[in-house]
C-alpha cells in the first residue's frame, strides 16, 4: 500500500508524502558536518547506525535538531582516560555523577551507546578503594569531594543493559560496583541512625543557591564526603532525594542481581526500609511534600524539585502520584509556569526566577526536565507529560543556544551553552512526542502528536522520524492528523493523531494509549484489515485476539491555580 492509500481516510497525504521523501533523502552525517577528531567521527558513526533521522516541514526545526547532534558530539571526549565519554558541557568541564554519568547517558544509550556504556563504566573504574564512586570524572582524573547524587545510577544502567545487548560481563562488573558504593553510603551517611541518607553540604545534592541549603556550606568539611560541619546548627539533613536515591537503586539492584543468578530478596529488603525511612523522616502528611529534616528535628520547609527527584524514583503509587499532581507539579502557584518546571515553588517569597547564573533557587533547569519523564510514565501519566514537552520544545526550537536553565516566564535561555543536559533534552522530547523510541521492556512507542508553537501565532507542524532497531529500519509520519510507520520501507500502521502505539521491536502492533485530553474516535490500520477503537486521556488498550481490550482505564489530572 502505498501513501496515498494508506492515508487516504485521513486526509494529509501530500504533506505526508513530502515528509517521507524528505525523510528517506536526508544524511544526519552530512547535516551534523565536517569533525574534527576521531573520537567525534567515532560518535557520529554510532549516532548513523541507530539510524536516527528528522524531518519537518519547518527547516528551522530540522537546522535546530541537527545543530542538536552536532553540539551533543562535541561534549564527547577523553576524560579521566582516553576512553572519550559523555561530558556535562557549558562551563562544566568534566562527567558528574548526579547527571552526565546517570540520566544524561541514559538518554544518550539510545543514540550512541557505547559511548554512554564508557560513561558508565568511568565511575566504575575509578571507583575509589573504600567502595565512594567519584562525584565526577576530569581530565585531571576523578574527584571524591561529594558524594552529588541523584537520578539512580543503577536504573541508568539497567536501563541501557535491556535496550543495547544484554551484555551480562558488564552488568556484572557494573552491579558490584554499586553495590559497594551502597555500603559506603550505608556507613557514613546514616550518622543519626535512622535508616535514611543524609546531605552533609550543597553539593551532596548538586542544588546550587537553592534555598534548601540557606546556611549550609557548599562543600563538606575539609572536603571529606565523610564529614560535616559539627558545630553547623543544622548539619547533618536527612535528605529525601537521597534516600529515595538509594530506595530506587536497591530496587534495580535486586533486578540485576537475578539476571545475574543470584537472589534479589535482600536488596528489595533494603529497598523498603528505604522507603520507610523517607516516609518516617521527610514527609509531611498535610502537606503532602518531603522535607529535609535538620539535626534539630525541623523540616525544612522549602518546597523545591526534590519532590520531582522523589517521585522519579518510582516513590508512591497512582493516588500518590495523582494528589502531588494536583497539589504541585501541575498547580501554577507551585511549579507550573508557562516554562515548567521551576526549581523551587513559585509561591515561596524565597524563589528567584533569575536565569543567568548556575541557579536552583527558581529558574527551570534541563537537568529537572529530562528527569521528569520517568515519573510521569512511571504511573502512566503520558498525557500529562506533554504539557511540559510543547512549552520546552518549543523554547528550544526557537533558541540560539543550549543553555542549563530557562526563563519559566519567557522561556528564554539562560545560563552557560552547549550544555549536554539541554542537548539531550531536545532529542529525547522529539523522539517521546514524535518519534519511535525503543523501551527497557523490549517495545517500540510510535507517537502520534507535533511539536506546536505556544508563543504567538499558531503554527502547524509536521514531522518525520526514523530509527533502526534489531537492523530493520523504521520510519513515522506525523502529517498533525494522521500517524503512519513503515518498516524497510513497507507500510506497517496508520492511526489518528493524538495515539500512541505500542509495538514489539519488529514492530508487531501490540496496543494503544491514549494521548489526548479529547479522547479520539478512528481506527488503527494495516496490512492486516482496520480496527476502529475509541480512546481517552492515559488510557491503554491491548490487541487480544483480533481485538482490542482495556488494560488500564482513562484517568486525567487537570492543571490546578
Amino acid at each position: 500500500m502505498n501513501v496515498a492509500e494508506a492515508q487516504a481516510p485521513m486526509g494529509g497525504t501530500g504533506t505526508a508524502e513530502e515528509l517521507l521523501a524528505r525523510l528517506r533523502a536526508s544524511d544526519p552525517a552530512r547535516r551534523v558536518g565536517p569533525l574534527a577528531t576521531a573520537h567525534a567521527e567515532a560518535a557520529m558513526g554510532q549516532f548513523a547506525a541507530s539510524g536516527v533521522a528528522f524531518a519537518a516541514n519547518s527547516e528551522a526545526m530540522e537546522t535546530r535538531y541537527y545543530d542538536a547532534v552536532r553540539e551533543l558530539i562535541a561534549c564527547i571526549k577523553p576524560t579521566a582516560g582516553d576512553r572519550p565519554i559523555l561530558n556535562e558541557g557549558g562551563v562544566y568541564h568534566g562527567c558528574w555523577l548526579e547527571s552526565t554519568g546517570t540520566i544524561n547517558a541514559e538518554l544518550l544509550s539510545r543514540f550512541m551507546p557505547q559511548v554512554a556504556a564508557d560513561t558508565f563504566a568511568g565511575f566504575a573504574r575509578h571507583q575509589r578503594g573504600d567502595g565512594l564512586f567519584p562525584y565526577k570524572l576530569t581530565v585531571d582524573g576523578p574527584v571524591f569531594s561529594q558524594i552529588q547524587t541523584v537520578t539512580p545510577l543503577a536504573r541508568s544502567v539497567w536501563t541501557h543493559h535491556r535496550l543495547n545487548g544484554r551484555d551480562s560481563d558488564y552488568l556484572a562488573r557494573l552491579y558490584h560496583a554499586m553495590a559497594s558504593n551502597d555500603a559506603w553510603l550505608a556507613r557514613w551517611r546514616d550518622t543519626r541512625g535512622t535508616g535514611a541518607v543524609e546531605a552533609f553540604c550543597t553539593f551532596d545534592t548538586g542544588h546550587d543557591l537553592s534555598a534548601r541549603f540557606w546556611h549550609i556550606p557548599d562543600s563538606p568539611e575539609g572536603n571529606d564526603p565523610r564529614r560535616y560541619r559539627a558545630d553547623n546548627p543544622l548539619l547533618p539533613f536527612i535528605a529525601p532525594d537521597l534516600t529515595a536515591n538509594v530506595a530506587c537503586q536497591r530496587d534495580y539492584l535486586a533486578l540485576m542481581a537475578e539476571a545475574l543468578g543470584e537472589s534479589g530478596d535482600q536488596w528489595r529488603d533494603k529497598a523498603e526500609a528505604s522507603r520507610q525511612a523517607l516516609f518516617a523522616q521527610c514527609f509531611d502528611e498535610e502537606d503532602g511534600f518531603f522535607y529535609d529534616r535538620d539535626r534539630n528535628d525541623q523540616w525544612v520547609r522549602v518546597q523545591s524539585d526534590v519532590l520531582l527527584r522523589v517521585l522519579a524514583c518510582e516513590v508512591g503509587d497512582e493516588d500518590f502520584f495523582a494528589e502531588a499532581l494536583s497539589r504541585y507539579l501541575l498547580n501554577t502557584r507551585k511549579f507550573f509556569a508557562k516554562y515548567p518546571f521551576t526549581s523551587l515553588a513559585l509561591d515561596d517569597p524565597r524563589f528567584d526566577p533569575a536565569f543567568d547564573y548556575n541557579s536552583w533557587c527558581g529558574p527551570t533547569n534541563f537537568l529537572s526536565l529530562i528527569r521528569a519523564p520517568h515519573a510521569f510514565e512511571h504511573h502512566g501519566r503520558h498525557v500529562e507529560l506533554t504539557w511540559m514537552l510543547y512549552p520546552i520544545l518549543s523554547a528550544l526550537f526557537r533558541s540560539e543556544r543550549f543553555a542549563q536553565t530557562l526563563n519559566p516566564f519567557t522561556g528564554r535561555a539562560g545560563f552557560t551553552e552547549v550544555y549536554s543536559p539541554s542537548i539531550l533534552c531536545l532529542l529525547d522530547f522529539v523522539e517521546r512526542l514524535s518519534g519511535i523510541l525503543p523501551r527497557p521492556e523490549g517495545t517500540l512507542w510510535f507517537t502520534g502528536l507535533v511539536p506546536y508553537q505556544v508563543e504567538h501565532r499558531d503554527a502547524s507542524h509536521a514531522t518525520g522520524y526514523a530509527r533502526v532497531v534489531d537492523g530493520r529500519r523504521f520510519e513515522l509520519v506525523n502529517d498533525g492528523i494522521t500517524a503512519t510507520a513503515w518498516r524497510d520501507g513497507e507500510w506497517l500502521f496508520s492511526l489518528p493523531k493524538g495515539v500512541r502505539a505500542v509495538t514489539g521491536r519488529d514492530g508487531s502492533l501490540k496496543g494503544l494509549i491514549g494521548m489526548s485530553v479529547a479522547p479520539i474516535a478512528g481506527a488503527v490500520s494495516s496490512p492486516e484489515g482496520t480496527l476502529p477503537f475509541r480512546i481517552e486521556a492515559n488510557e491503554q488498550l491491548e490487541f487480544v485476539g483480533g481485538t482490542l481490550v482495556r488494560t488500564r482505564p482513562p484517568r486525567l489530572t487537570h492543571p490546578t491555580y
